[in-house]
């Protein structure tokens, strides 16, 4: 048994890194081709892309890894039963769960490392500057104290923000507030603003009372530089221990963080669509030999990978919008091909 286990990882290996080196080649090709005027106008050298894409490696193996392992299943059952190794596996009474449990079990470390790698690589590799990009424009933060920033231009290096407002929400998050600055530095761990205006509004945002202008004035504000500039960091780049403090702070804000929670569930699921994706290979890999052969079933569940991840997005739209249970979005497709894995599978055994 522990020779048949090493042989079948060792089909399913070799396909699945063969796949992974294609899709990195190819994903770097065609981003290469798309961002060439860029390239070409910021004259970026070899060895500043060559870093650029190694630092991409982690989030490209997050979004090939699923398709890689569903070929590699495809192509280590496919080519067993191409020569007829299938057939004296059953004759010597070795079940479907003892033959294929040395793929699924892989498909459970694989599915942990994607997470892991999403959890821990990922985030290290963002870097608003890596484009070598210094200012950041219209930069967004829903900070302490019920406040919401919005920074025009953000200098990263110097740490000056310029054409700055903040609205100050109360309880029931109505701007009761509103400070416009020309410039703010951090200096000595404090923000200094420049040609600040501060002006206090009622429900219907006008302004009560004449507004408070200072040429230069210290605010005592908890945000810190780093703080605005981990609020340019995208989504797909943080990890969920991050995403989840930032639904925190939302949620102290007086704000209905329905998206970011969507997102939240949808970073905990997603590495689990490898263990999903694989079954639907094997359940694929181990039918019997029908009309059109191997070819037309990896047709099929190469069709039925691309509307997983088609009906991925749709559900997760559907979570975002308010329709389904942010819970429910992102899982409900891994049940959903799970089950038809099971039809399948038992169907054609």
């Amino acid at each position: 048994m522990i020779i048949l286990h090493r042989y079948i990882l060792k089909r399913f290996l070799l396909p699945l890194f063969y796949c992974l080196l294609l899709f990195i080649f190819l994903y770097i090709i065609v981003d290469l081709f798309d961002n060439l005027d860029e390239i070409i106008k910021q004259k970026w050298t070899l060895l500043f892309l060559l870093k650029y894409y190694l630092n991409y490696i982690p989030l490209i193996l997050t979004r090939t890894t699923p398709i890689a392992a569903l070929l590699a299943s495809l192509h280590c059952l496919g080519s067993l039963e191409k020569t007829n190794e299938i057939t004296p596996i059953k004759a010597a009474g070795i079940n479907f769960i003892k033959t294929t449990a040395p793929i699924l079990c892989l498909g459970v470390i694989i599915s942990l490392g994607i997470f892991i790698v999403s959890e821990k690589l990922v985030p290290l590799t963002f870097n608003p500057l890596s484009k070598k990009e210094k200012i950041l424009h219209n930069v967004t933060l829903y900070g302490s104290k019920n406040q919401i920033f919005y920074i025009k231009e953000y200098d990263t290096q110097k740490n000056i923000a310029k054409d700055i407002i903040i609205f100050v929400q109360d309880k029931d998050k109505h701007i009761r507030q509103r400070i416009t600055a020309k410039k703010a530095e951090w200096l000595n761990n404090r923000w200094n603003f420049s040609g600040l205006i501060i002006s206090k509004l009622n429900s219907s945002g006008e302004t009560i009372v004449e507004s408070l202008k200072y040429k230069q004035k210290i605010i005592d504000i908890e945000e810190k530089p780093t703080d605005f500039l981990n609020s340019a960091k995208r989504i797909e780049f943080m990890s969920s221990s991050e995403l989840r403090k930032m639904i925190k702070r939302l949620s102290s804000a007086n704000y209905k963080p329905r998206r970011e929670l969507v997102d939240w569930h949808y970073k905990i699921s997603f590495p689990w669509i490898n263990l999903v994706i694989i079954f639907l290979g094997i359940s694929f890999g181990m039918a019997t030999k029908g009309k059109g052969g191997l070819f037309v079933r990896i047709g099929i569940c190469l069709f039925l990978g691309l509307l997983y991840y088609s009906f991925l997005s749709f559900r997760l739209a559907l979570g975002k919008a308010w329709i389904l249970p942010p819970l429910i979005s992102p899982w409900f497709p891994h049940l959903l091909f799970t089950t038809i894995s099971f039809v399948v599978l038992r169907k054609n055994l």
